[in-house]
């Protein structure tokens, strides 16, 4: 990943996040490393202005046609930067797509925004009534309108977005991705529930949550819960639930709930059960190795075309696969099969200067210089547009192979 790549833009105009700790001045030659941006969306729906944090894509900048799900993580103050490295990586290594990763903090009053209303007459352990010692609490529909009228709209405005949204919550944001899954489904994709507090409000989820989840009426939505093995409360809690979700077997949802075993707690789990959600959300994406190894474009295509009706917006193969293919075939002499693999990356992306420039390599093997020397131009052409670092490299590409033309 390129250091350059990772200086993220942001939305409202603001300071770099960095993982440095504090403002600890750099030395000559050191650079810091950035995950995201730090910006401020003013909210009329809560009546004050909301942190937020931002992390893009790899080369979001240099694929200026790609869109992106995106992934809404709360409690950001503290999964912020683990999820959106965890986000990278895996999209990295091919599991999951690349993602826009939206940081929501919750450090401005946490009960009120997560937590669904709750009875007058609710008391928590020690015997205290609930509104006496919360009395801010019971306000999470007031924050899903904040989600639904000006921060989904605000990111989707700003960044290229597929329609596919992803909510991520932890013990009091567990809880409130239930509620938001069984009250409006519509506003998300898929929800990860991590450790939630459904013993809110003498646990109502566990009364209502099987039957609305089976009125679902929203396609293709999914769930991912998780648990300490070692909570045996709220374990117990959600065995009854999902034990209810099996016999009802909702049709428009598909759901996995894992009890994790180990040396995670409650603080730790959100990190391996975020990673554990997003496998299964995107479970089947990678494309299987000896497929790759075929270079069967036919093959791949189809397989694309599944993961676009499971997810449900077009899934594009990635740039980077169809491009491997290409040099697998290059690199067997398999010209036609070479080029026609470099030919379809290019249809599919079409403002990629390497998808330029690899296509000229296949066409200048194949004698085919002035082809070559078109795309070679035309990857110049896009990396200037898009200040992309592998400039100089197209240039000298090009300048070869205008040598070779030259008598």
């Amino acid at each position: 990943m390129r250091l350059s790549q990772l200086l993220c833009r942001g939305l409202w105009g603001f300071a770099l996040l960095s993982v440095l700790r504090g403002d600890t001045a750099l030395a000559a030659g050191e650079t810091p490393i950035v995950v995201g941006t730090r910006i401020t969306l003013p909210s009329k729906v809560l009546g004050e202005e909301r942190p937020l944090m931002i992390h893009l894509p790899d080369g979001y900048e240099a694929a200026p046609t790609e869109r992106y799900p995106v992934l809404y993580v709360l409690d950001a103050e503290t999964h912020f930067v683990h999820v959106a490295g965890m986000v990278e990586f895996l999209a990295r290594t091919r599991h999951i797509p690349e993602m826009i990763v939206v940081g929501v903090p919750n450090t401005t009053d946490r009960e009120r925004d997560l937590t669904p209303p709750f009875s007058k007459t609710e008391r928590i352990d020690d015997g205290r009534l609930l509104s006496e010692v919360a009395p801010t609490a019971g306000h999470a529909d007031t924050f899903l309108r904040f989600f639904m009228e000006e921060l989904a709209p605000a990111v989707e405005a700003r960044y290229r977005t597929q329609p596919y949204r992803i909510l991520v919550g932890h013990s009091f944001g567990g809880l409130f991705a239930m509620h938001v899954l069984t009250h409006k489904p519509e506003s998300f994709n898929a929800y990860v529930a991590l450790s939630p507090s459904i013993q809110w409000n003498s646990s109502e989820l566990l009364r209502t949550a099987p039957e609305a989840i089976a009125r679902l009426t929203a396609p293709g939505r999914a769930l991912y819960l998780d648990e300490d093995a070692e909570e045996a409360p709220n374990v117990a809690r959600l065995r009854k639930l999902t034990q209810d979700l099996r016999k009802r077997k909702p049709a428009n949802l598909t759901w996995r709930y894992d009890e994790l075993r180990g040396q995670d707690d409650h603080a730790s789990l959100p990190h391996i059960g975020t990673y554990e959600g997003l496998r299964f959300l995107f479970e089947g994406w990678k494309v299987p190795e000896k497929l790759q190894m075929t270079g069967d474009l036919a093959r791949l295509e189809a397989h694309y075309s599944g993961l676009s009706k499971r997810v449900g917006y077009p899934v594009v193969p990635q740039e980077r696969l169809f491009n491997q293919v290409g040099y697998r075939h290059l690199e067997a002499k398999r010209l036609p099969q070479a080029i026609a693999a470099f030919e379809r990356n290019v249809t599919l992306h079409p403002d990629s200067g390497n998808a330029h420039d690899s296509l000229a390599d296949a066409l200048e093997a194949a004698g085919r210089l002035r082809e070559a020397l078109m795309h070679r131009e035309r990857a110049i052409a896009l990396a200037r547009e898009h200040q992309d670092p592998d400039l100089p490299h197209y240039q000298k590409h090009a300048e070869a192979l205008r040598a070779r033309l030259t008598p």
